[in-house]
């Protein structure tokens, strides 16, 4: 099987470098001489427990047990740019996956349901699958422009890269580096390539709200500024055709104290409201969180607080992972209406106790005030719900190894406990998952 997926790699890359070479022959050097080209392989086990039969499958079904297990590849080559005033390039790339467990019945649908594998229309796990995609691009001094199937990455529109193959949207993208410390972004997409699809052209929508045929396109522009001492300010707005706009608004402060250690703070803050026609109904939603906390010598703490003005819950583009609200987690987004969350974490570089690649962390999130009265449109369900209330408790382990042929080659088991209260398991299922990710990159580059 390992052989079968390092030719898909080896296949796809080939492709990207014969593709680039025609062109080259005709370009400068730069467009060979700054390309990177990369084939990641991806080992994913998903296990999750939904106690009590309490997740309702695509079909209908209790179902109180997943298991999955697949490999994934994805080859990766980005172009440089040919010499003159106007530069013009080309990105490729091609992901494949191959199941190795998981029968009909004790799988997800790895897009809108949990899990990592793709399924036919019988809803039986598909043995492989595949797809690739490009873009063009042009730059003219520091600013970039990209058309074709793209990884949007902004606190908007963030593509979704938390499964066995990242989601991929089709569309155009601006990048401009003009400014010291000033990185401007925008763009305009029409589709969505999901996680676990091969098609290209998937509808828009939301997470919560799900794919709306009549949402034509999602744009997003904004931008992040380093420029002042230990600041991070990030401001973005998007659009989601005729259901939201979006704004968010971001700043980070880290200071080294003189006692030792580091000090950071930070907020986060996102209005939604409704737009056009509304596909989802009447959305007013203010979402914030607010953290504090303290790094010293590998060791760091730190604690926030997390709420939803709103009746509804806050949402984001579908399969996408444009989430920056502290209490985001594993389990649940803690993003239900009118939600107020506390979070505890703690994080431990393993290198200053002698194994440099090794990190822990252990979090613990609660959830209270859940309220859904008012929800309406595509958000009804949550009427169920007026005194919820969730708790989590996460512990992640990462190793990377350091040197040697197996360099870079990471191991994550992730952990998650997740439990409901009050009338919150009208709408929640509780949960135990473990997913265990293996990541292997290799760098290719010595083929230039």
């Amino acid at each position: 099987m390992w052989r079968k997926v390092f030719t898909w790699g080896m296949a796809g890359a080939s492709a990207c470098l014969c593709g680039s070479m025609a062109d080259a022959g005709e370009a400068e050097h730069g467009f060979l001489k700054d390309s990177t080209t990369t084939v990641g392989f991806r080992n994913f086990y998903w296990n999750a427990d939904n106690r009590n039969g309490s997740y309702l499958n695509p079909a209908g079904e209790r179902q109180s047990y997943r298991q999955e297990w697949a490999q994934g590849v994805l080859a990766k080559f980005n172009s440089g740019f040919t010499q003159g005033l106007v530069g013009f390039g080309l990105d490729l790339h091609y992901m494949g996956a191959v199941k190795l467990d998981g029968g009909k019945g004790r799988v997800g649908d790895g897009i809108g349901n949990g899990g990592i594998v793709s399924r036919d229309n019988q809803g039986a796990p598909k043995s492989e699958y595949s797809k690739a995609g490009g873009a063009v691009k042009m730059r003219i001094g520091s600013t970039e422009l990209a058309y074709g199937d793209l990884f949007p990455d902004s606190p908007v529109l963030k593509y979704g890269d938390i499964r066995l193959l990242p989601q991929t949207l089709r569309g155009w993208n601006l990048t401009d580096r003009t400014f010291n410390g000033l990185t401007l972004n925008g763009g305009r997409f029409t589709s969505s390539s999901d996680r676990a699809e091969t098609n290209h052209g998937g509808k828009l929508g939301t997470a919560y709200g799900g794919r709306q045929a009549d949402s034509d396109f999602v744009s997003y522009y904004g931008g992040i500024y380093t420029g002042f001492d230990n600041v991070k300010i990030k401001l973005y707005g998007s659009e989601l055709d005729n259901i939201w706009k979006q704004q968010f608004a971001s700043v980070e402060y880290r200071v080294p104290l003189k006692v030792g250690g580091v000090f950071n703070t930070g907020a986060n803050y996102y209005r939604t409201r409704d737009t056009g026609n509304s596909l989802l109904g009447d959305i007013r939603n203010d979402a914030w969180s607010a953290r504090v906390g303290y790094a010293l010598a590998g060791h760091k703490f730190e604690v926030a607080y997390t709420r939803i003005d709103g009746d509804q819950p806050f949402d984001y583009v579908w399969n996408s992972f444009d989430i920056e609200l502290d209490a985001a987690s594993q389990g649940s987004d803690f993003n239900s209406p009118n939600e107020r969350a506390w979070s505890a974490r703690y994080d431990l570089d393993a290198a200053v106790l002698g194994v440099p690649g090794l990190s822990f962390t252990a979090r613990y999130i609660r959830g209270t005030d859940i309220d859904g009265r008012g929800a309406g449109g595509a958000y009804a369900r949550y009427q169920a719900v007026s005194d919820g209330s969730q708790w989590e408790r996460d512990l992640w382990v990462k190793y990377v190894v350091q040197s040697g042929p197996a360099k870079n080659l990471s191991l994550r088991v992730l952990h998650a406990s997740m439990r409901t209260g009050g009338d919150y398991g009208a709408i929640a299922n509780d949960l135990d998952q473990t997913r265990i990710i293996l990541d292997y990159p290799l760098d290719l580059n010595f083929l230039k």
